[in-house]
């Protein structure tokens, strides 16, 4: 009877839970708010994110802030509440700050979201205020300082661009007085400040001496043969415009080399063009000009030269010829120039029978060599041809009309010669000097090619 009774009790139970979760089925599909089951083989998702959090306490040993991606109005409105100063912050600020700062003055507190956040930070009269670092408004701009730095060896536009972009945009420059100006924080001036003097620093100056000399073709080869720098491993043949350019380095130009020029040059075979010494700055390029300059007179006309009311005159322009050597040395340090050496060799023709204007035949040659401090670069084969006439005629009978041309005769003559170059760059100290040693060389080899000198 006892079983039978908890038989019929258990049943029971079981038909109301069944009454009650089909009511309630029910119900949620009369509301329409029966949720769609969830796969079930999808696993949960976790939410990662890390929620805002601050926490602010003030003590007797200081001041602890802890927060986590929390807004800077806030964080500091809720700094000022808890530590009773007196704070001012600018509607323009808008960072989320994550910081852990543990019993330290408010004060520094201050300081550290300030240089952290590029925030601009200062008490007046016991009120603290912050504002954007960089004015863009009056209300930051008061808040900031303004500095000047002239610099002395960059262009002031240079060295704007050579600070962070971002920073450019708030950098002016006063090109009078070659500075550069920004308004900031003290602590950005002060980085401000510690950049320029980085890169406002000295370039190195570097002397070049250049010695130009026109050698007779036989001559030429004959100085080649002798000091042997047309053919060895310290010499490159370029093929070029110019035609076979040789380039060589040697360590020093001894006494010898210079007693066989002067001897080439008192017979006649050679001829020492110039002898200039010019400085320059590092990266800059030096260019030395030998030659001749032409003026040429050519008519121009106003109105096109086709009605009787044109107007003519005559312009004059000038055209150089001869040879022009750009030089740019670069130096990094440890007594070793690089330089980019460029020789142009530039020939007039005899005018042209119709324009009355001559041609001019220009040809070029490029390359980079590294020298050691005081080492010479020769530079060869700069080959000239140039057609040379010459008219005689006898007196009187020459100028006689028809028959005259019996009694002239006309001589022409191809004369080739060589420019070599030699280039020796030198370091100079920053107080624009060579060093004691090399100047003393210097000019003893000076003093004593002027006492051989002929008279």
């Amino acid at each position: 009877m006892w079983t039978r009774l908890c038989s019929f009790a258990v049943n029971l139970l079981l038909l109301v839970g069944l009454l009650t979760t089909l009511s309630a089925q029910e119900v949620a599909q009369r509301r329409g708010t029966s949720p769609a089951p969830a796969p079930p083989s999808s696993p949960p998702v976790e939410n990662n994110a890390a929620q805002p959090s601050l926490e602010v306490a003030a003590g007797p040993e200081g001041v602890s802030v802890f927060a986590v991606g929390v807004d800077a109005q806030e964080l500091l409105t809720r700094l000022a509440k808890e530590t009773g100063i007196r704070l001012i912050v600018d509607d323009t600020v808008r960072r989320t700050v994550t910081i852990n700062l543990v019993n330290m003055p408010v004060t520094r507190i201050l300081e550290i979201i300030a240089a952290a956040y590029g925030l601009s930070y200062r008490e007046v009269n016991g009120i603290f205020m912050l504002s954007e670092g960089i004015p863009r408004s009056p209300s930051s701009y008061l808040l900031s300082d303004i500095d000047t730095i002239t610099t002395q060896y960059v262009l002031a536009p240079n060295a704007k661009s050579l600070l962070p972009v971002f920073l450019q945009d708030h950098v002016k420059t006063n090109a009078e007085q070659n500075a550069v100006i920004l308004s900031a924080p003290p602590e950005v001036l002060k980085k401000f400040r510690e950049d320029i003097k980085q890169f406002d620093i000295p370039a190195a100056q570097i002397m070049i001496d250049v010695l130009m000399v026109e050698f007779t073709d036989s001559a030429a080869r004959e100085f080649r043969a002798q000091w042997g720098w047309s053919n060895d491993e310290r010499s490159v043949t370029v093929d070029s415009p110019l035609g076979q350019v040789v380039f060589r380095s040697v360590a020093t130009l001894r006494t010898e080399f210079f007693t066989s020029l002067r001897a080439l040059v008192t017979q006649g075979k050679a001829r020492v063009h110039a002898n200039p010494r010019i400085a320059t700055v590092s990266g800059q390029r030096a260019s030395i000009f030998i030659g001749k300059q032409r003026y040429l007179s050519t008519p121009v006309s106003i109105g096109g030269g086709r009605g009787e009311g044109d107007y003519f005159f005559r312009q004059t322009n000038f055209i150089d010829a001869g040879v022009r050597l750009n030089i740019t040395p670069w130096t990094g340090g440890e007594g070793e120039i690089i330089v980019d050496v460029q020789p142009e060799i530039s020939v007039l023709s005899a005018p042209d029978p119709k324009t009355g204007l001559p041609d001019k035949s220009t040809r070029r040659a490029n390359t980079t060599v590294r020298v050691r401090d005081g080492e010479t670069i020769i530079i060869g084969g700069l080959v000239q041809r140039e057609l040379m006439s010459t008219k005689t005629k006898v007196p009187i009978l020459g100028d006689i009309p028809l028959i005259g041309q019996f009694f002239r005769s006309e001589d022409t003559k191809e004369s080739v010669t060589e420019m070599a170059i030699f280039i020796t760059p030198r370091i100079l100290s920053q107080t624009g000097h060579l060093p004691t040693e090399q100047e003393e060389a210097l000019k003893k080899r000076f003093l004593q090619e002027e006492k051989n000198a002929p008279r």
